[in-house]
């Protein structure tokens, strides 16, 4: 065993030789392994060296297509910009700025200049995938541009002016709603209690037919002893003599059948007639009563507290800068004291059921004389066939008389019981003549409002500016299809020529400045994007000088008022009501600033005319007081372009500043307003925003020549190793890249 390892150890020694030798041969031959491994060394070699630099290229082409779409970019329409603040891709040719600044990124190939990477740019172009017509782009420029700047204007300039008189605004306004329902509830009521009164002097004045019979009855039994006279001396003569007093006695007996059934059926027919007046009456009276318990209910609803309104969600609100109000406590506390008052107009229930035992007991009256008026004409018939019944006929007399002159003394002459359900009546309506004077007075004011408004509207009629709204209206309902939306005509506003009650429109005027409130509170908290583009509309385009209303707010020349009618002196209007006449959107925008004063000033009036204590009173009069006011305003306004919000806090607002407040009061406006901005703009540039872009995608092709296996890199592309192409010994490859605005 020891010889065989020996001997293997011997055989390894040997072997070594031997491949030492091979290496040290001096014969000049190269085997072939050497040739071989060379051979893949080099292989190997240009293969990483290929790569390397396709990786290499594929870098570069990236960053200078990204350097080509900025560049692109970077051509933007000026101005559009600068009168808008928006951008959209103007001016040099995107297809050539791109092209030339990609190709700034690399060497040119020149000569035979070693370069590592010989990049040559095949093919480029750049398309749109936005366009400003796009409304959610359109938003999101607008937005961009606002967000630092509209929040701070909103809180400094509207919201703290409005948010001290939250909570006087908040009484007032459910001042003015309970009264306002009170008043049509108790002059409806007032109405059923006046319709009763009417039948029961109805159902009197037809009683002066029956009192004539009645006098009748009664020559009658006056008459009833010369009768019985007439009959005993025809009793008393000869027999077969001639009776002296025939005719006499049948004259006698022929008036008592007639005239006591006369009376009789009389007598029945009043009563049918009451019956069905005094029927009526307990209906009217029962519907008086039903509404007296409404007003009742509405009183109570009254104490209870409006939390929840948009009032409350301003008042809760911090807001910076906010002013304060000089209304003390006290005049505050007046408005919850006008409403309790408000109580003393219900009537009350025992009240009710009187009155209907009342009507009940008249109609019992009656009936016991229609009674008597039977039971006399029985005694009268009996008393003409059966001599001698004077005593009886005195006595059904008497009782009949007595129980007229009873029903008279309470219902007819003097109608004691009547006339004092009247006395009553006037001295509950003591105060309605007053106040619907006050009342004439303040439909006598709104109609010179009316007046005002209607010489808005007519205005605007030069053939240029119909024009100029025409083209927007086109515009818009382009962009609207564009987007895929519904068409809107426009946004309406609450317009005072549709109502001809001044109370009614104090009422709306209170109620929409709630939802004014609640709007702001609403923007304040967070919702961005409606005040964005609210405040966007306001900084960027042109509202109506209001100056440019005097003519009108005084009964002046409306020439200039007309001539000033132009779309471009009042955009805002335009995109915020959407009306297509030139007169419209700011007669709109006059007739929601007038509702604000007179919401405002109806506020102050309440507390003015809370002296004259009569609930109802109180707000005919706050009502006139805010008319008055509010015209006035409107003049001043006209004259200088601000008014002071209210007499508690002295801050002025402008005629802009009102737009602006209902812009909120209209909400966000949806896709219409959007339409309509973009319309306006689109008017003024003369460009169709649809084919401005706001995003660039970016296409190049570009290529890198290959310096030792183009065969090898093409079955790379093949496999999907690389994701260009080989094509005449150069490895090409297409970029795509894209880019926005914002």
């Amino acid at each position: 065993m020891a010889s065989d390892f020996g001997e293997r150890a011997c055989f390894k020694r040997e072997a070594k030789k031997g491949r030492l030798r091979f290496w040290r041969r001096e014969d000049g031959a190269v085997s072939l392994y050497l040739v071989v491994s060379t051979a893949a060394m080099l292989l190997l070699t240009s293969l990483l060296i290929d790569y390397a630099r396709i990786a290499a290229f594929d870098k570069q082409s990236e960053l200078a297509a990204q350097s080509g779409i900025r560049s692109a970019l970077s051509a933007y329409d000026e101005a559009l910009y600068g009168q808008y603040g928006l951008f959209g891709a103007g001016g040099t040719d995107r297809n050539q700025l791109f092209a030339e600044a990609a190709e700034h990124n690399w060497q040119a190939e020149a000569g035979d200049d070693f370069q590592l990477l010989r990049i040559r740019n095949e093919a480029s172009h750049v398309d749109s995938y936005e366009v400003l017509g796009n409304q959610t782009v359109f938003s999101r420029q607008v937005l961009e541009e606002m967000k630092y700047k509209a929040p701070v204007d909103f809180a400094m300039e509207i919201a703290s002016r409005f948010a001290p008189m939250s909570s006087a605004m908040k009484e007032a306004t459910a001042t003015v709603n309970v009264l306002e329902e009170i008043k049509q509830l108790y002059e409806e009521r007032e109405k059923h209690l006046e319709r009763v009164a009417e039948l029961r002097k109805q159902s009197a004045a037809r009683l002066a037919g029956f009192s004539g019979k009645l006098g009748s009855a009664a020559d009658l039994v006056s008459g009833y002893g010369a009768y019985e006279s007439w009959l005993q001396a025809d009793a008393a003569l000869a027999e077969g003599a001639k009776p002296a007093h025939a005719a006499e006695i049948a004259a006698y007996r022929s008036r008592a059948q007639s005239e006591a059934a006369a009376l009789k059926t009389s007598a029945f027919e009043e009563q049918a007639r009451l019956d069905a007046d005094l029927t009526q009456a307990l209906s009217e009276l029962q519907a008086a009563e039903q509404l007296n318990a409404s007003i009742a209910a509405a009183v109570a609803r009254s104490r209870d507290d409006q939390a929840g309104s948009g009032f409350d969600s301003l008042a809760g609100t911090h807001v910076a800068g906010q002013e304060a109000s000089s209304m003390t406590p006290e005049e505050l506390s007046q408005f919850g004291d006008t409403r309790a008052s408000a109580d003393g107009l219900v009537i009350n229930a025992d009240w009710f059921a009187d009155y209907r035992q009342e009507l009940n007991d008249q109609l019992s009256g009656f009936r016991h004389v229609a009674d008597e008026a039977a039971a006399f004409q029985a005694t009268m018939l009996s008393a003409v066939s059966s001599p001698g019944s004077a005593p009886a006929l005195n006595q059904a007399w008497t009782s009949l008389n007595g129980a007229y002159q009873a029903y008279s003394q309470r219902y007819v002459d003097p109608g004691t019981v009547i006339r004092a359900r009247q006395d009553e009546l006037q001295r509950r309506q003591s105060q309605d003549a007053e106040r619907k004077s006050n009342e004439a007075a303040a439909k006598s004011k709104w109609g010179q409002v009316k007046a005002m408004i209607g010489g808005m509207t007519s205005g605007g009629e030069h053939e240029e500016q119909k024009k100029a709204f025409e083209d927007v209206k086109r515009l818009a309902a382009d962009n609207l299809q564009f987007n895929q939306a519904a068409h809107d005509d426009g946004e309406s506003a609450d317009d005072p020529r549709q109502s001809e009650d001044p109370g009614d429109e104090a009422e709306s005027a209170m109620t929409s400045m709630g939802s004014m409130f609640g709007g702001m509170a609403d923007l304040l908290e967070g919702i961005r994007d409606p005040l964005y583009i609210n405040e966007y509309v306001v900084h960027r385009f042109n509202s109506f000088d209001p100056k440019q209303l005097r003519g009108i707010v005084t009964g002046g020349n409306q020439e200039d008022f007309s001539k000033s009618l132009t779309l471009e002196n009042q955009e805002v209007e335009y995109i915020l009501y959407g009306l297509h006449e030139p007169g419209a959107n700011v007669a709109a925008a006059f007739g929601e600033i007038f509702a604000a004063r007179l919401a405002i000033r109806t506020m102050e009036g309440l507390i003015a005319c809370k002296a004259l204590g009569n609930p109802l009173l109180v707000l005919s009069a706050a009502v006139l007081y805010g008319l008055e006011k509010a015209i006035a305003d409107m003049a001043t306004l006209a004259e200088s372009g601000k008014v002071q919000l209210s007499k508690y806090v002295p801050a002025e607002l402008t005629y802009a500043d009102y737009l602006r407040v209902f812009l909120i009061l209209h909400g966000s406006g949806g896709q219409s307003r959007k339409a309509r901005i973009i319309a306006v703009i689109e008017h003024n540039t003369g460009t169709d925003l649809s084919n401005i872009a706001t995003g660039l995608s970016g296409e190049m092709t570009s290529s890198v020549n290959l310096w030792f296996l183009p065969g090898l890199m093409r079955s790379f592309t093949a496999t999907g190793i690389l994701s260009g192409k080989v094509k005449d010994g150069r490895y090409e490859k297409t970029q795509t890249i894209g880019t926005s605005y914002g």
